[in-house]
């Protein structure tokens, strides 16, 4: 009854305003109440996650209403064929490259987030990054980042693993840590939730598995924080091996840990990788650049026109952009 009246209030709500050309919608829920609240208008729709097969289905039924136009633009080209390989038709679907506000990163709180986590200024933090946080799989970035801890043979747990308090695995992980006796290795952070916000406190971002390759990662590249990850489709997308991260094989906790170790022992390759990351995530996901796209995006849609996202400018991240 709650949600039955409080979707009547946003229809008078709506009612009383000037009918809009475009609706912009955040997510699937909001899609679906704005084809509800505002069916003349064209409605685009961003998303930064793969939807699941169920979703993509019910998307399939609100496009399907050819009266209302309605535009797809996931941030990366993983999201894209995942949509098309559902069914949804080409001329829907569109990436459109995200944009992340690096002003919101506090370089200067590193020092009073590893106070809060009890981290030493000798102790290596690595932070697992996916979307959503929770998706991060614990159990697989626990082993990879022991791994790398026990070939540098620290005496006690001197690389630390950041995790969501509500990450996939997170029980199997706690339980494998304290079986080898290194149940201090693990961090919970709910505030991971909000990357930017955690990033100035790590030392290395981790992409491994379910959820890596979106708008996480484009945080731990703005921040300054080197990468390493797995060489998947997502995340190569955003990232190059040896370029601007160490890449490994999916599915290889030796992999990563390997790449890890040299990440740490070698600070002047982990610079030049951040560098050329941070360098990067500065080109191709400014705001400047994305509402220049965004705004390109809405035009045409208003105006009937077929949908163009202009091209990734060719700036110094060329390598990037043959990869987009």
């Amino acid at each position: 009854g709650h949600g039955l009246s409080g979707y009547f209030a946003l229809q008078r709500r709506a009612r009383a305003l000037p009918p809009p050309d475009v609706v912009h919608c955040w997510s699937i829920g909001t899609l679906s109440l704005a084809v509800l609240l505002f069916r003349g208008a064209a409605k685009v729709l961003t998303l930064t996650v793969a939807p699941t097969e169920r979703q993509v289905r019910w998307l399939g039924v609100l496009a399907g209403d050819l009266r209302t136009p309605i535009v797809l633009v996931p941030i990366s080209s993983t999201i894209r064929r995942t949509l098309l390989s559902r069914g949804l038709s080409e001329q829907r679907v569109h990436v459109l490259r995200p944009s992340v506000d690096m002003g919101r990163v506090d370089f200067a709180a590193r020092r009073s987030l590893r106070r809060h986590w009890s981290i030493g200024a000798e102790q290596t933090v690595v932070v697992l990054v996916a979307d959503p946080p929770q998706a991060g799989g614990a159990a697989a970035a626990a082993m990879a980042v022991g791994l790398a801890d026990h070939v540098r043979g620290g005496s006690s747990t001197s690389i630390r693993l950041l995790l969501h308090p509500d990450s996939h695995d997170r029980v199997r992980a706690q339980r494998d840590t304290a079986q080898i006796g290194r149940a201090d290795q693990l961090i919970f952070d709910a505030a991971l939730a909000e990357p930017w916000r955690i990033l100035p406190g790590c030392d290395v971002a981790l992409a491994q598995g379910t959820g890596s390759g979106g708008l996480s990662l484009l945080w731990a590249m703005g921040a300054n924080v080197p990468i390493v990850g797995e060489a998947t489709y997502a995340i190569s997308e955003f990232l190059e091996d040896r370029h601007s991260a160490l890449l490994a094989r999916p599915n290889e906790p030796r992999g990563i840990a390997h790449r890890l170790c040299r990440l740490l022992d070698e600070p002047q390759l982990a610079w030049q990788l951040r560098d050329t990351a941070r360098h990067e995530a500065y080109s191709f996901f400014s705001r400047q650049r994305y509402c220049h796209d965004l705004l390109v995006v809405y035009r045409q849609l208003v105006g009937g026109r077929p949908i163009e996202v202009p091209p990734m400018e060719v700036t110094g991240g060329l390598r990037f952009a043959g990869r987009a």
